[in-house]
């Protein structure tokens, strides 16, 4: 029988490409009707939380981020949903619903990257924490 050899945590590699950033509070990625607070991003995407509602199955493959305290907005940005999660509330007597989308970012523009890269320098706070 093979044996695989046993890492202690701190040896784990990060499997993504690109080290992803907690953004500054009210940070919010849109698709469509979709409206929620981005959680991480990076040059290869991002993490939000939404509403589950009817809303999500129309969830469009552009998204804008936006930070409205700084006149931010990076729009048209093609993405990939690689992960769709249905979180539980964290109340219990809590009635809404609400999803993590993981979006993985297509065919950025060279305007998006160099906007993104600049966003990513100055106006978030620490690298994410894995999940």
């Amino acid at each position: 029988m093979l044996s695989s050899p046993i890492h202690p945590p701190h040896e784990l590699k990060e499997r993504r490409r690109f080290a992803r950033f907690t953004p500054k509070n009210g940070t919010m990625a849109v698709s469509n009707h979709t409206l929620g607070p981005i959680a991480n991003i990076s040059m290869g995407g991002l993490s939000f939380q939404c509403m589950d509602d009817d809303n999500n199955k129309s969830l469009s493959d552009f998204f804008g981020i936006f930070l409205g305290s700084d006149d931010i907005l990076i729009d048209k940005i093609q993405g990939q949903i690689v992960s769709d999660k249905l979180e539980r509330p964290k109340n219990i007597f809590a009635q809404t619903k609400t999803r993590q989308l993981s979006i993985r970012f297509l065919k950025l523009s060279s305007d998006q990257r160099k906007r993104l890269k600049e966003f990513i320098l100055t106006k978030t706070h620490c690298v994410a924490r894995a999940d």
